[in-house]
């Protein structure tokens, strides 16, 4: 018989090493799940949060952890929707059940009457687990729309994903790319490395302002901060892209991706206005994603948002729900 599991509360240094070599286990991982993602979020948001991480353990091994914003009446998700596409408690393949009914296990025993778990995608084991643990254990449950986030698989090579769109996407992208092509000497490079990473982040925020009007209250200096100091982590952990397209010597467009287990996570982007007569936007994800077919890529994920531009790329629409318990 398999070892009951052990919820514990641990200090997040303790526990940072240890999480993040299961989360490296957990084929369905993203990269907000990871440790480095909460200490750079903490670093520049957690004042005034009251974070508490919870370790699921089978005797001496981490199958599960969960990070938790604490107050008297509930427990909330740790993190910001606004910067973080998904979240949820982490779990080991087919320990899933475990990790909720933990998870719940402790809250009660902690006298927390309340829980609210945002980011978690309809169709993942995790959402699943949660609300039988709940029905389980006597919490009263509903669950809203939070999201989408529209994805696409990625075939072998990119003029099958081309060949896959539908026949107007299909016709619209190619006449764009080769618009784009005959306008001048087209460059489109990706960077890897932290030190390159941060020194374009600067032009990356230009062009977020110049291609839409509500970012430039959106990057305030702390956001800017936030952008810059996950940007590099990320490089320096080897999952992250900043790539640039270029006409003639000019970047006209860029995006901001994560990279893990042959899925792109598109986080950021922009383009300079001033060339969007070549769709240059539209161009620069659809070379991001030529880029991660070459480079092995099986999925395309755009993360939140309900844009055109992601249905014209094949997307399809993933939801993000949030759930709401109530101890019974």
């Amino acid at each position: 018989m398999a070892d009951a599991p052990l919820i514990t509360s641990e200090e997040f240094d303790t526990l940072e090493a240890e999480w993040a070599a299961l989360w490296a286990r957990v084929g369905d991982a993203t990269p907000f799940q990871h440790p480095a993602w909460y200490r750079v979020w903490l670093r520049h948001f957690g004042s005034g949060t009251s974070p508490v991480f919870l370790s699921i353990r089978r005797g001496e091994h981490l199958v599960g952890v969960a990070a938790l914003d604490m107050d008297r009446e509930e427990a909330r998700q740790l993190g910001d929707h606004n910067v973080q596409d998904y979240a949820g408690p982490l779990a080991l393949g087919g320990e899933e059940a475990a990790v909720a009914a933990g998870v719940l296990e402790w809250l009660r025993e902690d006298l927390t009457p309340g829980a609210v778990f945002w980011g978690l995608a309809k169709d993942s084991p995790m959402r699943d687990a949660l609300a039988e643990a709940a029905e389980a254990g006597g919490w009263e449950s509903s669950e809203s729309h939070e999201a989408v986030c529209p994805g696409v698989d990625l075939p072998g090579d990119f003029e099958a994903f081309v060949g896959g769109l539908s026949k107007h996407d299909r016709h619209e992208l190619r006449r764009k790319m080769r618009n784009f092509e005959a306008a001048g000497a087209v460059e489109f490079t990706s960077l890897a490395e932290a030190s390159a990473v941060a020194g374009e982040m600067d032009t990356l925020f230009r062009l977020m302002r110049a291609s839409r009007g509500d970012k430039d209250e959106f990057l305030t200096p702390v956001m800017e901060a936030f952008f810059r100091d996950l940007a590099t982590t990320f490089a320096g952990l080897g999952m992250l892209r900043l790539a640039k397209l270029r006409l003639d010597g000019v970047t006209v467009a860029m995006t901001l991706s994560f990279e893990h287990a042959g899925t792109t996570f598109l986080y950021n982007s922009g383009y300079d206005p001033e060339f969007s007569r070549l769709a240059v936007g539209l161009v620069s994800k659809a070379s991001a994603i030529r880029e991660s077919i070459e480079r092995g890529g099986k999925r395309f994920d755009f993360l939140r948002g309900d844009e055109e531009y992601k249905r014209r790329l094949g997307g399809v629409d993933r939801e993000v729900v949030t759930m709401r318990l109530r101890a019974g």
